[in-house]
Parts: structure tokens; C-alpha cells; sequence
């Protein structure tokens, strides 16, 4: 694995800039798994970690960085969580499959069978809280967002924009276009991490 370029990130936290979705995630696995740094947060083309500056200099914690990079990264690499979901695509719970079909040209079997064959993986979570975007999609198939967003998206709602499935773990407003809905539970208030999607995680994704 090629070490990502560290960069500082204010006064209390380092940023690894990478591109590959695999180092990403693998990186930081092994970084929360040490329990040296506070928090440690994936973006696009990033991971950061935040440290106690009143506890850790800022040399020092960049040194532990390093290190923990080229050392022990991928020593520490476990494997990705797995998860299948079964999706229903009728119309009720698939409002805007038939759009997205069409302005790919294809039918709505086919549009899901070309889903059905990508190899997903949880990028990130964002923009509300639990909220999944899925990368390994197709990068053909073509699609944006609604131009009016839905005030009120129930939660198991599954979304395709462009390169990404998004993944509703709660109900809320959005502006995705809907391609389907799973029963499964992405929430559990009783666990200590409440939301069942993580980065990394691996999806499959049953459509019936």
C-alpha cells in the first residue's frame, strides 16, 4: 500500500489524503482499533484523526501517524463487515426506478440486475445521520437528484445518484431518487453503535 500524504488539519488533527477506497477504510479500521486517537473520520479521498493536544504534541502525534501508516496498518487490517439486505422494488417503494430506467435506456429489471452485479461497499456516512453512501456502483449508469426533494423519505429507503446507492437509516427529508425500500433494521437505539451500516462494510443487495 503507497502511504498517503499527511497533512495538519487545524491544531488538534491530521489528515491522510489517499484515493483508493480500499486504503481508506483499512486505514481506518486499524487507527480506531489502536484507541490512541479521539475520533477518526472518512471523507472522499481522506481519513482524519483528532488527538488531545494538551495530551499529545502535535510532532509527536504526527510521528505515532507515520509509524501506525507505514507499520502497522496493514497488520492490523481485519475483515469487512458483510451485510445483505432484501430490497422490495414495486412502485410504492421504488417511486423513481422506472425514471432512473429510462434515462439510462434500459428497463427497470435491467437497471436493477446491473445494480445487482456491482460490488458495494460502504464509502462514508453523512449528509443525516446514518445515512450511507454505497460506491461500486456502475459508473454508466447516469442519474441526479430530484428537482423538488421529498419532505419525508421513510427510513430502508434506497437511493441512486451518479457512482453511489444511498441508504436511509432513519426516516427524513431527501432528495435522492428512490429505487427501493428494505425491511432490515438500520437503527437499534439498545446497541452501543445504533447504526448497523459502517464504512467498509460490504452490501449485497436482494431485490425482490
Amino acid at each position: 500500500m503507497k502511504a498517503p500524504v499527511i497533512v495538519p488539519c487545524g491544531d488538534d488533527a491530521l489528515r491522510l489524503v489517499m484515493r483508493a477506497t480500499e486504503d481508506r477504510q483499512a486505514i481506518a479500521r486499524a487507527l480506531r482499533g489502536s484507541r490512541i486517537w479521539d475520533e477518526v473520520v472518512i471523507g472522499r479521498e481522506s481519513v482524519t484523526v483528532q488527538f488531545d493536544p494538551s495530551a499529545l504534541r502535535p510532532a509527536k502525534a504526527l510521528a505515532m501517524l507515520k509509524q501506525a501508516v507505514m507499520a502497522d496498518i496493514n497488520a492490523a487490517v481485519v475483515d469487512a463487515p458483510n451485510l445483505k439486505l432484501l430490497v422490495r422494488s414495486d412502485e410504492a417503494n421504488a417511486p423513481d426506478l422506472a425514471d432512473c430506467a429510462a434515462a439510462n435506456n434500459c428497463s427497470s429489471n435491467e437497471f436493477l440486475d446491473i445494480l445487482a452485479r456491482s460490488n458495494l461497499s460502504v464509502d462514508m456516512l453523512g449528509f443525516a445521520p446514518g445515512f450511507a453512501y454505497l460506491s461500486g456502483v456502475d459508473p454508466n449508469l447516469l442519474g441526479g437528484r430530484l428537482d423538488h426533494p421529498r419532505q419525508r423519505v421513510k427510513a430502508g429507503s434506497i437511493g441512486f445518484i451518479k457512482g453511489y446507492l444511498g441508504i436511509y437509516a432513519l426516516d427524513g427529508p431527501g432528495g435522492w431518487p428512490i429505487i427501493g425500500r428494505t425491511d432490515a433494521m438500520l437503527f437499534d437505539k439498545t446497541a452501543r453503535d445504533p447504526f448497523v451500516l459502517s464504512p467498509g462494510a460490504e452490501v449485497q443487495i436482494e431485490w425482490v
